[in-house]
Order: structure tokens, then sequence, then C-alpha cells
């Protein structure tokens, strides 16, 4: 049975414009230091003689911290708004570039990948929950935000990449911290709101005291009832599906993010080139967003997610076979395009099956498991590429996730209802 009021569309509100700037502006400063670190973290890692077993730990150890957190800081924005919450995570993704080049060790690397994994997942999960929380969770809003997350990805990577080619890695770091700063700067333009009150059936036990009564240090705990409310959301199949959909799209995107970008520089592809790749590949990501909401009107949106992930998969997994430059940017630029409409899809129905009250729990949850697959991809790939070699690696993880995305399918099919509500009114 889907959540409570799954499936109501939620009437637009009015949103001031300030509050768009701030909103759309964390988004877009989060995702673009990811893509910013996804092309000079993988560049260092090189440079410290790893095998590639080590290497995929390392990479994948990036949103490990995410893993144990998003749901316990998803929950808290629930309960006290996310404007406080996100500017913290705000600081700590603007200071935690500048530490990798003054510790060059494994264990050092590792701990910095987690604590700006952390931060940068948390100002793109509080960027979504403002969509639910503010914005009511419209798809128009989302791909807004989608669309507009993409600008910085043009113009950061490249910047990223050339000042590692030209300056090395003080430069290419002290860059990211700086494009950091502008997540503190949209945080307190963001004005101060307390996040709706959260349905019971939702939300697990009552607080024990008004939020304004308790103890900040008490929040910063986090509290298991939330995390049994929050797998709770699971029980829906509307929840489960979207949730097991979306952690598929992070199996592509954290290769992407790892043995892809080692891939291209093997091939003999420079920092600048590499940035320029994923810089070109954020102008169709731009495009996407954009056809979200007219092609979910016309296709079921949950095939219609399905199908765009399934395809981004493929894309990524046929990198050995491209070659050369040329090759790989057109692809790139496709599979971004898929990407593309699958990002305000997969926001939406999960705020509007989870319900009012409780979307950062569940923007949470879909972090959560999106951070397993963040987790275990690269690793799994470093592990058969230990094996088999990289190129092999590729194809054999492709295959792996298409058994998975056809399960996924059947197990749609066998839910005919979740397709019921799952368009806007």
């Amino acid at each position: 049975m889907p959540a409570p009021n799954a499936g109501e569309a939620t009437p637009t509100p009015r949103v001031g414009l300030r509050t768009e700037i701030a909103v759309y502006g964390i988004g877009a400063f989060s995702t673009t230091m990811h893509f910013m670190a996804i092309t000079i973290v993988p560049l260092w890692v090189v440079g410290l003689d790893l095998s590639p077993f080590l290497l995929g730990i390392v990479l994948g150890s990036r949103p490990v911290a995410s893993l144990f957190l998003s749901i316990h800081i998803g929950a808290l924005m629930d309960k006290v708004g996310g404007r406080r919450v996100m500017l913290f995570f705000a600081v700590l993704g603007t200071l935690a570039p500048v530490f990798y080049p003054l510790m060059p060790w494994v264990w050092a690397v590792i701990l910095l990948q987690m604590l700006w994994g952390l931060a940068d997942s948390m100002g793109w999960l509080g960027a979504q929950t403002l969509v639910g929380q503010v914005m009511g969770g419209r798809t128009v809003y989302a791909g807004r935000l989608s669309v507009v997350s993409r600008i910085g990805n043009f113009v950061g990577p490249p910047m990223a990449g050339a000042a590692w080619d030209i300056a090395g890695p003080w430069a290419a770091f002290g860059l990211a911290a700086l494009w950091g700063s502008g997540t503190i700067v949209c945080n307190l333009l963001l004005p101060e709101a307390r996040a709706p009150s959260v349905p019971a059936a939702l939300s697990g036990p009552a607080p024990d005291a008004p939020t304004t009564e308790r103890s900040w240090w008490s929040f910063l705990i986090p509290d298991p009832a939330d995390y049994v409310a929050t797998f709770r959301l699971l029980a829906a199949p509307t929840v489960a599906i979207t949730v097991a959909i979306g952690m598929m799209t992070h199996v592509g995107n954290n290769i992407q993010s790892s043995f892809y970008v080692v891939w291209l520089n093997q091939s003999g592809i420079s920092g600048t080139l590499i940035g320029l790749l994923f810089a070109l590949s954020s102008v169709t990501a731009g495009i996407g967003p954009l056809l979200a909401s007219p092609l979910s009107r016309r296709i079921k949106p949950y095939w219609l997610l399905w199908s765009v992930v399934w395809i981004a998969l493929v894309l990524i997994a046929i990198t050995p076979v491209l070659g050369v430059f040329v090759m790989f940017a057109v692809v790139l630029l496709i599979r971004s395009f898929f990407n593309g409409i699958h990002q305000p899809l997969v926001i939406t129905l999960t705020l509007r099956t989870a319900g009012p009250g409780a979307q950062g729990k569940a923007i949470g949850l879909r972090a959560t498991a999106n951070r397993v697959t963040s987790i275990l991809a690269p690793v799994l790939m470093g592990a058969i590429a230990q094996i088999a070699g990289i190129a092999l690696s590729f194809y054999i993880l492709g295959v792996l996730a298409t058994a998975a995305m056809l399960a996924i399918a059947v197990w749609m099919l066998r839910h005919p209802e979740i397709h019921d509500n799952a368009r806007e009114g």
C-alpha cells in the first residue's frame, strides 16, 4: 500500500526569488564540487602508485560517511529545517579539499574522501529536501534544480583539470575549496524556516520536548527511531522500487567517477580534456531535466525512469571500445542526456511517495541506498580489474547491472499499482 498521501498532487506554492536562488545555488555548488572532485581526486590517487584493488577502495570510500548519516541528517532536516544543517556541511565542504596536498597518505585520502563526499552529498540532499518542503515537490522545480545544478559543472571540471595541468594539485584543490564557499553564501541567503510537522504514521515516536527547548547537541546524536521510521517507508512498493532504480543509477555514476577517469588517463587524455569531457556532458545533462515533466505525462513515469537508467548503464559499460576522444565525448553526451531525464523524476517520485513531513527521511533513505552502490561498485570493479584487467571489468559490471535492472522490471510488472498515482495532478 502506498505511503499516506503518496499520490496526492501538492498545490504549487508561492516561492520567492531569493529562496529559488538559494536552493538552486546550493544544488549547483554542491554537485559541482562532486564533479570537480571526480576530475582531480583520481589524478591525485594515481600518483600514489596503488594497486587496482586499493585504488578502488580509495575511490569508493567517498560515500562511506553518507551511507551511515544520510537518514539521520534527513530526519534532522525534517525536525529543524535545512538551513542550519546545510550550513555546517557547506563549511566542511569548503575546508576539506585543501587538506589533500597536505596529507598525501592513503589513510588520509580515505578520510578526506569520506568528509568531502559527506559535505557535497548533504548539500545536494538538502537542496532536494527543500524542493519538497518549500516548493511542493513539483517536477518543474526539481527540473529547474537539475538544470541549474549543471551550470557549474560546465565550468568547474575544466577549470579544475586546467589548474591541475598548469599549476599542480595545490591549485586544483585550492580552486575546489574556493568554489565550495559558494554553498556558504547560498545557505546564508536561505530564509530560516522550520520543516512541516511530521504525520505520526511516518515520523515514529514524537520528540521528548519541542525543538526550541531541546539541546542542540541532542540533535547531533542519531535517533534509532528515525531509522526505524525511515526504513518503514520501504514497505510501500512505490518507495522501494524508486530507491532500487536510483541505486542502479549510482552504479554507472560511480564507474564514471572512478575507473572511467583512470581509463581516460591511461588512454593518454590530459586532465584538461577530462575536465572538458565532463563539462560538455553537463550541457546535455542540463537539457534532459527539461524533458522529464512533459515525458512523464506521456509515458508511465516508472517505466520512463527505468528506461533512461538502463540506457545510461549500457553507455558507461562500453567505454573500452570507444578508443578516441571524439567517441568518448559523443557517448558521454548521450549518457548524460538520459541521466538528466532521470534526475528530476527520481527526486519527485521519492518526495511524492513519501508524503508530506517525511520528505527529509525519504531523501535520506534514497541517499543511503545510493551510497551502498557508490561504495560497492568501485570496490567490486577494482576486484574484477585486479583479476581480469580494467577493460574487462567494464563489461562484466555492465552485464551484472543489466541483470539487476531486468529483476527490477519484473518487480514492477508484479506491482502495476505503482503507476496509478505516479503522474502529477
